[in-house]
Protein backbone atom coordinates (compact mmCIF):
# COMPACT_ATOMS: atom_id res chain seq x y z
CA UNK A 1 0.00 0.00 0.00
CA UNK A 2 1.66 3.85 -0.94
CA UNK A 3 1.74 5.98 1.75
CA UNK A 4 -0.46 8.87 1.40
CA UNK A 5 0.87 11.63 0.15
CA UNK A 6 1.53 14.64 2.86
CA UNK A 7 0.08 16.97 0.09
CA UNK A 8 -3.00 15.45 -0.52
CA UNK A 9 -6.23 16.18 1.88
CA UNK A 10 -9.12 14.08 2.73
CA UNK A 11 -12.45 14.81 1.05
CA UNK A 12 -14.16 14.86 4.77
CA UNK A 13 -12.01 16.29 7.43
CA UNK A 14 -14.97 16.53 9.94
CA UNK A 15 -16.38 14.37 12.01
CA UNK A 16 -20.07 13.09 11.62
CA UNK A 17 -22.57 14.79 13.52
CA UNK A 18 -24.40 12.49 16.11
CA UNK A 19 -28.05 11.76 15.11
CA UNK A 20 -29.84 12.93 18.20
CA UNK A 21 -32.80 10.01 18.72
CA UNK A 22 -34.65 12.00 21.44
CA UNK A 23 -36.73 15.32 21.53
CA UNK A 24 -39.32 16.92 23.07
CA UNK A 25 -41.94 14.34 22.85
CA UNK A 26 -39.86 11.70 24.63
CA UNK A 27 -38.72 14.70 27.13
CA UNK A 28 -42.67 15.56 27.98
CA UNK A 29 -43.96 12.49 28.36
CA UNK A 30 -40.41 11.51 30.75
CA UNK A 31 -41.87 14.27 32.42
CA UNK A 32 -45.51 13.59 32.80
CA UNK A 33 -43.95 10.08 34.27
CA UNK A 34 -42.22 11.21 36.85
CA UNK A 35 -44.82 13.23 37.96
CA UNK A 36 -47.46 10.57 38.60
CA UNK A 37 -47.70 8.91 41.99
CA UNK A 38 -46.07 5.98 41.42
CA UNK A 39 -43.18 4.97 39.16
CA UNK A 40 -43.74 1.03 39.67
CA UNK A 41 -44.31 -0.51 36.27
CA UNK A 42 -47.16 -2.81 37.23
CA UNK A 43 -50.34 -1.24 35.84
CA UNK A 44 -48.98 1.84 34.72
CA UNK A 45 -50.02 4.03 32.38
CA UNK A 46 -46.64 3.97 30.11
CA UNK A 47 -46.75 -0.18 30.43
CA UNK A 48 -50.77 -0.66 29.33
CA UNK A 49 -49.73 1.58 26.33
CA UNK A 50 -46.66 -0.30 25.30
CA UNK A 51 -48.72 -3.64 25.30
CA UNK A 52 -51.48 -2.22 23.46
CA UNK A 53 -50.04 -0.97 20.66
CA UNK A 54 -47.92 -4.17 20.77
CA UNK A 55 -50.60 -6.19 20.48
CA UNK A 56 -51.94 -4.28 17.57
CA UNK A 57 -48.49 -5.61 15.63
CA UNK A 58 -48.34 -8.49 17.42
CA UNK A 59 -51.57 -10.60 18.40
CA UNK A 60 -50.31 -12.15 21.54
CA UNK A 61 -52.99 -12.44 24.38
CA UNK A 62 -50.01 -13.49 27.26
CA UNK A 63 -47.47 -10.62 27.11
CA UNK A 64 -44.62 -9.62 29.46
CA UNK A 65 -42.74 -6.45 29.89
CA UNK A 66 -39.18 -6.99 30.86
CA UNK A 67 -35.23 -5.02 31.42
CA UNK A 68 -34.11 -6.48 28.47
CA UNK A 69 -34.55 -8.61 25.48
CA UNK A 70 -31.77 -11.22 27.21
CA UNK A 71 -34.36 -10.83 30.19
CA UNK A 72 -37.06 -11.72 27.87
CA UNK A 73 -35.31 -14.81 26.34
CA UNK A 74 -34.33 -16.33 29.69
CA UNK A 75 -37.92 -15.94 31.02
CA UNK A 76 -39.11 -17.75 28.14
CA UNK A 77 -36.59 -20.43 29.03
CA UNK A 78 -37.43 -20.33 32.20
CA UNK A 79 -40.84 -20.64 31.41
CA UNK A 80 -40.36 -24.15 30.27
CA UNK A 81 -39.20 -25.69 33.46
CA UNK A 82 -36.01 -26.96 32.02
CA UNK A 83 -33.89 -29.32 33.57
CA UNK A 84 -29.98 -29.33 34.24
CA UNK A 85 -28.53 -30.66 30.86
CA UNK A 86 -31.76 -30.13 29.15
CA UNK A 87 -30.61 -29.21 25.39
CA UNK A 88 -31.86 -25.86 23.70
CA UNK A 89 -30.76 -25.77 19.94
CA UNK A 90 -30.00 -22.29 18.88
CA UNK A 91 -27.80 -20.55 16.04
CA UNK A 92 -23.88 -20.04 16.53
CA UNK A 93 -24.08 -16.58 15.21
CA UNK A 94 -25.88 -14.49 17.96
CA UNK A 95 -26.11 -12.13 20.31
CA UNK A 96 -24.99 -13.82 23.85
CA UNK A 97 -28.66 -12.96 25.07
CA UNK A 98 -30.25 -15.90 23.05
CA UNK A 99 -27.71 -17.76 25.51
CA UNK A 100 -27.41 -16.47 28.92
CA UNK A 101 -31.04 -17.74 29.92
CA UNK A 102 -30.42 -21.29 28.86
CA UNK A 103 -27.21 -21.27 30.86
CA UNK A 104 -28.40 -19.61 33.74
CA UNK A 105 -31.45 -22.09 33.97
CA UNK A 106 -28.61 -24.50 33.94
CA UNK A 107 -29.51 -26.00 29.90
CA UNK A 108 -27.15 -26.64 27.40
CA UNK A 109 -26.99 -24.55 24.24
CA UNK A 110 -26.48 -26.90 21.66
CA UNK A 111 -25.23 -24.80 17.94
CA UNK A 112 -26.65 -25.90 14.65
CA UNK A 113 -25.15 -24.80 10.86
CA UNK A 114 -26.46 -22.11 9.63
CA UNK A 115 -27.93 -21.70 5.32
CA UNK A 116 -24.79 -20.22 3.97
CA UNK A 117 -27.29 -17.70 2.16
CA UNK A 118 -29.31 -16.37 5.29
CA UNK A 119 -27.18 -16.93 8.00
CA UNK A 120 -30.08 -18.54 9.92
CA UNK A 121 -30.28 -21.62 11.49
CA UNK A 122 -30.22 -24.61 8.68
CA UNK A 123 -33.37 -26.59 9.09
CA UNK A 124 -31.78 -29.85 7.88
CA UNK A 125 -29.06 -29.33 10.41
CA UNK A 126 -31.23 -28.74 13.30
CA UNK A 127 -32.75 -31.93 12.63
CA UNK A 128 -29.87 -33.74 13.02
CA UNK A 129 -28.51 -31.76 16.18
CA UNK A 130 -31.97 -33.26 17.73
CA UNK A 131 -31.03 -36.04 20.69
CA UNK A 132 -33.10 -37.53 23.59
CA UNK A 133 -32.43 -34.76 25.77
CA UNK A 134 -33.63 -31.55 23.30
CA UNK A 135 -36.25 -29.28 24.50
CA UNK A 136 -36.81 -26.56 22.59
CA UNK A 137 -35.70 -24.75 19.22
CA UNK A 138 -34.44 -20.77 19.18
CA UNK A 139 -34.54 -19.68 15.59
CA UNK A 140 -32.97 -16.09 16.08
CA UNK A 141 -34.39 -13.83 12.76
CA UNK A 142 -30.86 -12.63 12.29
CA UNK A 143 -30.69 -8.80 11.07
CA UNK A 144 -34.38 -8.76 10.53
CA UNK A 145 -34.10 -11.62 8.62
CA UNK A 146 -36.81 -13.90 8.82
CA UNK A 147 -35.84 -17.75 9.34
CA UNK A 148 -37.92 -20.58 7.43
CA UNK A 149 -40.25 -21.03 10.34
CA UNK A 150 -42.51 -23.21 7.91
CA UNK A 151 -39.43 -25.76 8.07
CA UNK A 152 -38.66 -25.43 11.87
CA UNK A 153 -42.02 -25.55 13.28
CA UNK A 154 -42.70 -28.85 11.57
CA UNK A 155 -39.55 -30.26 13.12
CA UNK A 156 -40.50 -29.07 16.14
CA UNK A 157 -44.39 -30.34 16.21
CA UNK A 158 -42.47 -33.89 14.63
CA UNK A 159 -40.94 -34.35 18.18
CA UNK A 160 -43.12 -32.35 20.50
CA UNK A 161 -40.88 -29.15 21.07
CA UNK A 162 -41.62 -25.73 21.85
CA UNK A 163 -40.14 -23.27 19.86
CA UNK A 164 -39.00 -19.69 21.51
CA UNK A 165 -38.41 -17.16 18.45
CA UNK A 166 -35.71 -14.58 19.09
CA UNK A 167 -37.31 -11.61 17.77
CA UNK A 168 -34.88 -8.58 18.77
CA UNK A 169 -33.43 -7.61 15.39
CA UNK A 170 -36.66 -8.63 13.99
CA UNK A 171 -39.46 -5.47 14.69
CA UNK A 172 -41.08 -5.36 11.72
CA UNK A 173 -40.03 -8.24 9.79
CA UNK A 174 -42.59 -10.86 8.16
CA UNK A 175 -42.30 -14.62 7.20
CA UNK A 176 -44.98 -15.60 4.71
CA UNK A 177 -46.87 -12.41 5.25
CA UNK A 178 -47.23 -12.70 8.70
CA UNK A 179 -45.28 -11.12 11.62
CA UNK A 180 -42.45 -13.08 12.98
CA UNK A 181 -43.21 -14.13 16.33
CA UNK A 182 -46.54 -15.64 15.45
CA UNK A 183 -45.07 -18.96 14.55
CA UNK A 184 -43.72 -20.21 17.34
CA UNK A 185 -45.15 -20.96 21.09
CA UNK A 186 -42.90 -17.67 22.40
CA UNK A 187 -41.73 -15.10 20.89
CA UNK A 188 -39.20 -12.26 22.32
CA UNK A 189 -38.42 -8.90 21.63
CA UNK A 190 -35.78 -5.71 22.28
CA UNK A 191 -36.12 -2.70 22.96
CA UNK A 192 -32.66 -1.89 23.33
CA UNK A 193 -31.18 1.34 22.11
CA UNK A 194 -29.75 -0.22 18.88
CA UNK A 195 -32.67 -1.61 18.04
CA UNK A 196 -35.67 -0.31 15.46
CA UNK A 197 -37.87 0.22 18.79
CA UNK A 198 -36.01 1.84 21.60
CA UNK A 199 -36.77 2.63 24.82
CA UNK A 200 -32.90 2.92 26.06
CA UNK A 201 -33.51 -0.50 27.24
CA UNK A 202 -35.98 -3.25 27.68
CA UNK A 203 -37.67 -6.15 25.97
CA UNK A 204 -41.47 -8.19 25.64
CA UNK A 205 -42.12 -11.80 26.07
CA UNK A 206 -45.27 -13.15 24.93
CA UNK A 207 -47.38 -16.09 23.83
CA UNK A 208 -50.74 -17.25 23.01
CA UNK A 209 -50.10 -20.67 25.11
CA UNK A 210 -52.65 -20.78 27.99
CA UNK A 211 -50.03 -22.87 29.95
CA UNK A 212 -46.99 -20.57 29.52
CA UNK A 213 -48.82 -17.34 29.54
CA UNK A 214 -50.06 -17.24 33.08
CA UNK A 215 -46.72 -17.71 34.31
CA UNK A 216 -44.47 -15.60 32.31
CA UNK A 217 -44.75 -13.00 35.40
CA UNK A 218 -43.61 -15.72 38.03
CA UNK A 219 -40.30 -15.13 36.43
CA UNK A 220 -39.59 -12.13 35.31
CA UNK A 221 -41.20 -10.36 38.58
CA UNK A 222 -42.38 -12.10 41.54
CA UNK A 223 -45.51 -12.98 39.37
CA UNK A 224 -47.22 -9.61 39.99
CA UNK A 225 -50.24 -9.99 37.69
CA UNK A 226 -51.68 -12.52 40.29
Amino acid sequence: MKPRSPNRRPIVDEALPLPRRWGQAELARLTAMVQQPSLFYWRGPQTAALLENFRQHYPLQHCFPTSSGSAALHVAIAALRLRPGDEVIVPPITDMGSVIGILYQQGVPVFADLDPHTYNLDPADVRRCITAKTRALMPVHLAGNPCDMAALTEIAREHGLPVIEDCAQAWGARWQGRPVGLAGDLACFSLNDFKHLSCGDGGIVATNDPKLGPGLSRWGDKYYDR
